[in-house]
């Protein structure tokens, strides 16, 4: 079996023969957290990433550029140190996962000067340590005697190698090629693993957000409903009214008062009831297109990418009436390119993958006389067929166009789907409700299967 140590080494041995010589430009933090080193070697721009942190530890050579986070001061003081140095040598340690970088530089008098940079690639207890003539000049993780019986680490000590494992690990696979392969393939399956372990802590959350908001609306209509029986048997009222009055005469006198009195408070519950009748119904349509907004937004944070997630989470907190405020602040992203198939006859067919993109291609990418698609009464995507030519739409086009918009629906698993399809001008936003949400006139239906959209390429 192949142990660890001789895989660093064998790390080691290709860093040498790739870096050997370069200069460093920069020393910073990337996007997610790793410390970097901006590499100039044969006039390629390159960075050496590592994650001391990860399980296992890992060092990678990769294309990038240095995030905009604030630095912590091991960093800033690694890029003042060793900014227009070059690299001189890479080694591993016999037994131990450590990797030494020694980068030299000269002055124009001819005096040397080195430096050291140690990662010690150990799981949970990782570190970085820059040493000059032996001792400490920064560390990204100090500590004294009393944190380690072993050794300290603080800056102007001797640096102490870290002592050697009892017994080195083992590996159960062996990378068949180069180290610095295996590496980057390990750091993009930890990446894509870390990133969906994220988006569905974010989903879950958001889902639950909504839940919690569809309970409160059930509640709602159950109450409303409730008002609307009461309204509707209110002629029970006015007949007990009518009733006290017409037996009035049989009543003692000191006893009619109080009985005009009862009939009064009926008739005005009777009359009450009447006026709140239109006003609890204009509430129940109110609540029940709120339960479809809800709907529609449940099935995009079911089916929304990571790239997808923050477009629906700003739409549910435009219906919670707050700002979305997300979690970590992001550099601004390209815009991507829309999901887009070309029939055999032209046709242009355009899908949306979030609330944010339905809302641009029905209102700002299509023209007025494209047809818009939609699954008749459920939540799914807006799907746009266009014609550069304004010909006549061929039916097999239109047939793929809603078979794509059955696919991209909540029905997506059923045999068949109805769907509705109208002219893009027949289309309007609802007003007060978050991006997506549309009424639309004028529409007919055609059934599709969601499985034929794969004839369209």
């Amino acid at each position: 079996m192949l142990t660890d140590w001789v895989l660093i080494t064998r790390l080691a041995g290709e860093l040498r023969e790739r870096l050997r010589g370069a200069r460093v430009d920069d020393a910073g933090l990337l996007s997610d957290g790793r410390i970097a080193l901006v590499i100039r070697s044969r006039g390629a721009r390159l960075l050496l990433a590592f994650d001391l942190f990860s399980s296992p530890p890992l060092v990678t050579l990769e294309e990038g550029e240095l995030g905009v986070a604030s630095e912590p001061s091991f960093v800033r003081a690694l890029s003042r140190a060793l900014r227009g140095m070059a690299l001189d040598d890479v080694s591993g340690r016999r037994g131990d996962r450590l990797l030494r970088f020694s980068f030299v530089s000269r002055s124009r008098f001819g005096v040397g000067d080195r430096l050291e940079l140690y990662l010690e690639l150990v799981p949970r207890f990782g570190n970085a340590v820059l040493v000059k003539e032996g001792r400490v000049v920064t560390a990204f993780r100090e500590f004294a005697l009393a944190q380690n019986q072993r050794r300290a680490v603080q800056i102007g000590l001797a640096y102490q190698l870290p002592p050697l494992p009892s017994q080195p690990r083992t590996l159960d696979a062996q990378p068949a090629g180069s180290v610095l392969e295996t590496f980057g393939a390990l750091h993009v399956a930890q990446t894509v693993k870390a990133g969906n372990a994220r988006l569905a802590a974010r989903r879950g959350a958001l889902l639950k957000r909504l839940d919690s908001r569809a309970r409160k609306l059930q509640n709602e209509l159950q109450s409303l409903a409730e008002k609307r029986a009461r309204a509707g048997a209110r002629g029970q009222l006015r007949t007990e009214g009518e009733a006290i009055f017409a037996n009035l005469h049989e009543l003692d006198p000191q006893e009619r008062e109080a009985a005009k009195e009862r009939a009064a408070q009926l008739f005005s519950e009777y009359k009450k009831l009447a006026k709140s009748l239109p006003h609890v119904e204009a509430r129940e349509r109110a609540v029940r297109n709120s339960v479809e907004v809800l709907e529609t937004l449940r099935w995009e944070a079911e089916r929304a990418a990571d790239e997808d997630f923050e477009a629906v989470d700003t739409a549910v907190a435009q219906l919670e009436g707050k700002r979305s405020r997300p979690s970590t602040v992001r550099p601004p992203k390209r815009r991507r390119a829309l999901l887009e198939y070309r029939t055999a006859s032209g046709s242009r067919i355009i899908v949306g993958r979030s609330p944010v993109e339905n809302a641009e291609l029905t209102f700002r990418v299509a023209r007025p006389n494209d047809l818009w698609f939609h699954a008749q009464r459920t939540p799914g995507a807006h799907v746009i067929l266009a014609r550069d030519d304004r010909e006549r739409v061929p039916t097999e086009d239109l047939q793929i166009a809603a078979s794509l918009a059955a696919l991209h629906s909540r029905a997506r698993s059923a045999t068949s789907v109805p769907v509705d399809y109208t002219l893009c001008k027949h289309v309007r936003k609802q007003r007060g409700a978050p991006p997506g949400l549309v009424w639309y006139t004028d529409a007919r239906t055609i059934n599709a299967r969601p499985a034929d959209a794969d004839r369209v390429g």
